[in-house]
């Protein structure tokens, strides 16, 4: 059963997408929570497309469970979102780990650092970091500076990776409400974030080996390493067809009302 503590209100969400990952959820939760204080930080799982028993261990390991039968990335950090309107509404910020456990917890504090300083965009970028491209495969490394540079292309605004690590302001994640729910899910929110003018900031983050389990996405063949790179090349062109200005203006607009608004919970 999904419960928290009656009296924690915690203000930051982390968002834990996993598919078959029954090997390693339970590892990932539990270095998570030996990390960050339970009462400011709510741990969600997106279990997305599961046919093993990820979504029953992480509920034995204390965290709240969204489940969804579609397939992608994009959509169990949706459904995990969606959990948290419906029972935490006073979260302020997501932060996305990864589910395999290669985000390392104590570059979360990096990210909420980031945030309390006034960014409402925060990116774990890790190509920067050599010692990165020893966990990083070859094909890897490549893909993401490659990426980035499209991403920067489309935004323009320089980025250094397409890293899973981050942390969305809530109100800037709603006013993105992200269409690609699959390869196109990191893509999207760092051209839309530039494109509304949003506060950006990219913090140095750690790459470890996945605990457990098999690679889905990256480190896996040249050829499907392309294959997922030009559906993310082609994700990011839709994106910034999407964000216009005519979007930053009704942002800021937005943004200007939110501020206006007495703030409650926090």
């Amino acid at each position: 059963m999904d419960t928290l503590s009656p009296t924690s209100r915690p203000r930051f969400a982390v968002i834990i997408p996993a598919c078959d990952e029954e090997e390693c959820i339970g590892r990932v939760l539990d270095e998570l929570s030996a990390t960050l204080d339970p009462e400011k930080f709510a741990l969600v799982v997106g279990v997305n497309g599961s046919v093993d028993r990820t979504a029953a261990i992480a509920r034995a390991h204390g965290a709240l469970v969204a489940e969804t039968a579609e397939r992608g990335y994009g959509y169990g950090c949706q459904s995990a979102i969606d959990l948290v309107s419906a029972m935490l509404p006073q979260v302020r910020a997501y932060i996305f780990v990864a589910g395999d456990g290669a985000s390392d917890p104590q570059d979360v504090r990096k990210l909420v650092d980031a945030y309390e300083q006034g960014y409402a965009f925060v990116l774990g970028a890790r190509t920067g970091q050599l010692g990165n491209w020893q966990v990083m495969k070859l094909s890897h490394v490549i893909a993401n500076f490659a990426l980035a540079l499209w991403c920067g292309l489309l935004a323009r605004r320089w980025f250094k990776d397409l890293a899973p690590l981050r942390l969305i302001d809530r109100q800037l994640f709603e006013a993105i409400a992200p269409a690609e729910k699959k390869f196109g899910w990191t893509i999207e929110p760092q051209i839309a974030a530039a494109r509304l003018g949003a506060a950006i900031c990219e913090v140095p983050a750690r790459e470890r080996p996945r605990l457990a389990g098999t690679q889905k996405v990256s480190g896996v063949t040249w050829r499907r390493t392309f294959v997922i790179g030009c559906r993310i090349l082609a994700a990011g062109w839709r994106a910034r067809l999407r964000f216009n200005r005519k979007a930053a203006v009704e942002f800021r607009r937005r943004e200007k009302e939110f501020v206006a608004q007495p703030q409650r919970g926090l």
